[in-house]
């Protein structure tokens, strides 16, 4: 007789529900318990897949349902996974599975993937855009705020010129500094009214090749010159000034105007002049060096100015004074036979220390005779020097000689020189 109770477990599982209890007495109550707990196995893990948890179990259930199940399990993990990489920026996965999920999923990969890429190319060109207008507005903005500072704070003068009536249309307020007159002052002005005559003849020409530059290509930053020019200061006063001049055209391209950057550059022309006279004179007795002698001599060599006479001088005892007076005392014993040679020439004649205690005297129109009076003229005034002052007497051996051509020069040298030391040794034997 059948157990109505299997059957009504039976219609139980078929409507989707477990039951929880199976009364001991039921027939085949311990098949019907093992497959009751099998399907709530199976009901529990169905429910957590579907719920999203990847990570449950199935434990002692075997089977082809467990297996697929399983295998369901690890397709979704796998694609789990995908999608991960795919939220990653890695579009290049694709399922090969599920069907026409796998189709729609592949579908929506690639979409994206364009998507992704159109994206990142607009915005690639509104970032290369932004940073383009960032760098002009810098630009503009540095511009703007360079040429403010130019021309109200820097030291040159800049300014504008008109290039068909030669007067001013703009002066920056450093003309103040530079020439004395305010910017009212400075832009009523003519060009020629700001420098000398000849640095205006210069100027004009200057402008004028910059003008006809600019008419043949039409490209006025293309064309500047530098020149140095004297101009006039309020009180009268005529100062270098080194000008940059270039051309400003109008909107139809012809020249307009010129522009300059004037630079007062007296400081450096006595740097200059400094540094020229450094470069020609001993810098311990102010008379001309060797450097200078011996250009002196190539200048000779190539000029008409004979017959020249050297005068070849040597300070006596300075060894003497510097061993046992020291070096100081022999340094006021070498300014001191500078100071009695320039006293004997003109300021005309060339006195050049040539060494040591060495000195060198170039006399341009002068023959023997005038020579050989000079040498009384020189020692003379070193016995008036050693009577205003105390210390070391400075004694001096002279020696002469004359070159009446390029070709005499070495000879006459060489003479001033052996007479010179003949000089020496004589002087040197009347004091023993």
């Amino acid at each position: 007789m059948r157990d109505e109770r299997v059957t009504a477990f039976l219609e139980q599982l078929i409507s989707g529900r477990i039951p929880r209890e199976i009364p001991a007495d039921v027939e085949y109550a311990q098949e019907l318990a093992r497959l009751a707990v099998y399907l709530e196995a199976f009901r529990r893990f169905t429910l957590a897949l579907a719920n999203g948890d990847l990570t449950a179990s199935l434990p002692g259930v075997a089977g082809p349902v467990a297996g697929s199940l399983k295998s369901l399990q690890a397709s979704l993990k796998h694609l789990t996974w995908q999608a991960t990489q795919i939220a990653a920026g890695d579009f290049s996965q694709r399922v090969d599975f599920m069907g026409e999920f796998a189709v729609a999923f592949n579908t929506m990969v690639r979409n994206l993937d364009e998507s992704r890429t159109a994206l990142e190319s607009a915005n690639k060109r509104l970032q290369e855009d932004m940073l383009r207008i960032q760098r002009m507005s810098a630009a503009l903005r540095e511009s703007e705020e360079r040429f403010r500072l130019i021309s109200e704070s820097v030291s040159d003068v800049i300014w504008t010129l008109d290039a068909s009536t030669e007067h001013f249309t703009y002066v920056s307020p450093s003309i103040a500094s530079v020439r004395g007159l305010s910017v009212t002052e400075a832009v009523t002005e003519s060009l020629a009214q700001t420098v000398t005559a000849e640095s205006l003849a210069r100027i004009r020409e200057v402008m004028a090749r910059i003008a006809g530059r600019f008419s043949e290509s039409g490209h006025p930053g293309d064309f500047s010159e530098k020149i140095e020019v004297e101009q006039i200061c309020r009180d009268g006063r005529i100062i270098p000034v080194e000008v940059v001049v270039s051309a400003i055209g109008d909107a139809e391209g012809n020249l307009k105007e010129f522009v300059g950057i004037s630079r007062d550059i007296t400081e450096r022309k006595k740097a200059d002049e400094k540094l020229k006279y450094r470069s020609t004179h001993d810098s311990q007795t102010d008379l001309y060096n060797r450097a200078y002698f011996d250009a002196e001599l190539e200048r000779i060599a190539s000029g008409r100015q004979f017959p020249v006479s050297f005068i070849v001088a040597d300070l006596d005892g300075l060894k003497r004074v510097n061993d046992t007076l020291g070096h100081e005392a022999g340094d006021q014993l070498i300014k001191g036979a500078a100071t009695v040679l320039r006293s004997a020439f003109r300021a005309s004649d060339v006195i050049s220390r040539t060494g040591g205690d060495e000195f060198v005297i170039i006399l341009y129109g002068i023959d023997e005779a005038w020579a050989l009076a000079s040498l009384e003229r020189i020692r003379a005034c070193a016995d008036n020097f050693n009577h205003r002052h105390d210390g070391p007497a400075v004694s001096i051996s002279l020696g002469v000689g004359v070159a009446l051509d390029v070709e005499d020069i070495p000879r006459a040298l060489k003479e001033a020189d052996e007479r010179m030391y003949a000089d020496k040794t004589r002087r040197k034997q009347q004091r023993e």
